[in-house]
């Protein structure tokens, strides 16, 4: 993560406490001072800092990646001119929306009250907020600085039980109390509360009469061209499947300094995707670097380094392949990866029913009797099955939580994430298509990879997301194969081998037995762990679920995946509150 911190003080208020605040950062050695505007200032971690621009006209700052939109739509990677962006804040924050993508955090104030806050609409940079005395602070983390922390900061298992029940609420909301969350593409006042500027129904809400797959391609060249501006050297992850090959030959194309392509091979034919990736390494005419992975080994010491953000994060369940991309960013040299990250939503892999629909209305290019066919064999079932479940009312938008295992007292209403709620009106299968988007939101937070260096997903890019938002979901999903207009946009850069792949690697089955083999230091750490005890969850529930029997003829790997990342955010968070207090840290 590249880090900042600003410190803001009110109007004509005593400037004292501003400048001891900042005295105490300067202190730790960590941190520099890169701006003062009207009354706040912005601290830059000194490692690694984050890109930092003036925003003109206006007592406001611009902290990170902000690309040219318009540049990326014609194919072109290009920083923003930010002396178009006008000097009213409510102006600015409107045509950094709308003209500028990227991961970044706008500090603006317009001289009356507080200032406001406006995080990308992706939420690729984390944004909180809080107060200590007169100083309120917004920053992505919370800072190794306990004596600028709030003052009765503590988990709040309220906010905790809300995740519980719906788990892509992680990347909304922060269980901690004294801290605001910042809501990505929402212009914020101090509470976190504001005008929404970005919301992706709109987009689906505004289908194109005849999108272009060779548009596909030219924006995604632009945002990858874009993310790749001025940096000297990275890697991308070449998983063998459609995703990450489009991304690696997108990287080839706009000539970015591409060092090797990494596979992650696993013990199972159905995780062992060697043959595909070498094809794409082959194909863009880079070596292919293959980890073969050993049998994942979870303990609570793994899990509990893996966690630690202001936010709970999933990408710590598999902590062996966090700690390797770690180290792979920690290299000399090597100053990004590059993801295929966010495609299986965002091309549209499912084959859901719901997209009958579509066929029937004509949206999805391939005729309606073909279309029909298409999904009734993708879905294995008979076309009248077909139509029967596809025109049934169903909501997309409910997502999933872990509620089997909730206690009465953690069990209620499931709050959906702001971007669903508003979704409830569209059809099902841009629901369906929103859901994915969100659900992939939480992997943005810290980990050790995102410590370590810089994770770029392109393909969760703003202009990509909203040219794929305004597709027609039969047109992106129905086809021969999975994801068909993403494949068309790329077909003459793909090699055979994954242009006609009819299956995708799925490593469920490695997972759970991963879990089933390490239950043993697992079962004690749940069943007595800081979840049971705070009441969220139910130990008599759990116990059974903790068997090798119940893994293998269940589904509900995910389920305990989710409760072992809350269970470690809350003990590494419950040990750092505990040194403040004890005075160790």
């Amino acid at each position: 993560m590249r880090d900042y911190l600003v410190i803001e003080t009110a109007a004509g208020a005593d400037p004292g406490p501003w400048r001891e605040g900042e005295a105490q950062v300067l202190a730790s050695g960590g941190w520099t001072k890169v701006a003062e505007r009207r009354r706040f200032s912005v601290f830059l971690e000194t490692a690694r800092p984050p890109v930092y621009r003036h925003l003109p006209g206006a007592a406001g700052a611009l902290i990170g990646d902000a690309f040219d939109a318009a540049a990326a739509r014609r194919g072109v990677g290009a920083a923003l001119d930010l002396l178009g962006l006008g000097v009213d804040p409510d102006q600015i924050a409107e045509r950094l929306v709308t003209q500028a993508f990227g991961r970044y955090v706008a500090i603006l104030d317009g001289g009356e009250g507080r200032v406001r806050v406006l995080r990308d609409p992706l939420g690729v940079m984390e944004a909180i907020g809080w107060r200590r005395g007169p100083l309120r602070f917004i920053a992505s983390r919370l800072p190794d600085l306990p004596q600028l922390w709030p003052p009765d900061l503590a988990i709040d298992f309220d906010r905790l039980a809300a995740i519980l029940r719906q788990k892509n609420l992680a990347s909304l909301i922060c269980p901690l109390i004294g801290v605001v969350s910042y809501q990505p593409g929402v212009l914020s006042g101090p509470d976190g509360q504001g005008a929404r500027l970005w919301s992706p129904g709109g987009f689906a809400r505004r289908p194109m009469a005849n999108a272009d797959p060779a548009a596909l391609r030219t924006v995604l060249d632009g945002v990858v061209a874009a993310w790749a501006l001025g940096r000297q050297g990275v890697f991308c992850e070449i998983s063998g499947g459609l995703d990450s090959a489009i991304v690696a030959t997108s990287l080839a194309r706009t000539r970015a300094r591409l060092l090797y392509g990494l596979n992650h091979s696993f013990d199972r034919a159905e995780g062992d995707e060697r043959l595909y990736a070498q094809a794409v390494a082959d194909q863009i005419g880079v070596r292919l670097e293959v980890v073969a992975r050993a049998p994942l080994r979870l303990d609570p010491a793994k899990l509990t380094g893996a966690a630690g953000g202001a936010k709970l994060n999933y990408v710590g369940g598999d902590p062996d392949h966090d700690a390797d991309l770690a180290q792979r960013l920690g290299a000399p040299g090597v100053e990004a990866m590059f993801t295929g990250r966010g495609g299986d939503g965002v091309f549209y892999q499912p084959r859901h029913p719901v997209l009958v629909r579509d066929v029937l209305a004509g949206r999805a290019g391939v005729g309606r009797l073909r279309g029909l066919d298409l999904l009734a064999r993708r879905n294995a079932t008979t076309v009248w099955r077909l139509i029967r479940q596809g025109l049934a009312a169903q909501d997309m938008t409910a997502g999933l939580g872990v509620g089997m295992f909730l206690t009465q007292k953690a069990c209620g209403e499931a709050q959906r994430h702001p971007w669903l709620e508003a979704a409830r009106t569209l059809a099902p299968a841009k629901q369906l298509q929103i859901l994915a988007l969100v659900n992939g939101l939480s992997a943005f937070g810290e980990s050790q990879r995102h410590r370590a260096g810089d994770v770029i997903d392109p393909l969760m890019s703003q202009p990509v997301v909203e040219f794929c938002l305004s597709v027609a979901a039969g047109r992106l999903a129905v086809g021969d194969n999975d994801r068909p207009f993403a494949r068309t946009a790329f077909a003459e850069r793909l090699p055979q081998e994954v242009l006609a792949r009819q299956v995708k690697g799925d490593l469920t089955t490695w997972f759970a037995r991963g879990l089933g083999d390490s239950l043993e230091p697992l079962r004690a750490w749940l069943l007595d762990g800081r979840l049971v005890a705070a009441g969220l969850v139910d130990r008599a529930r759990l116990d059974p679920a903790l068997s090798v029997a119940q893994l293998v003829w269940t589904s509900i790997t995910s389920e305990l995946f989710v409760l072992m990342a809350a269970e470690a955010w809350v003990r590494r968070w419950e040990a750092r509150l505990a040194a403040v207090r004890s005075g160790a840290a």
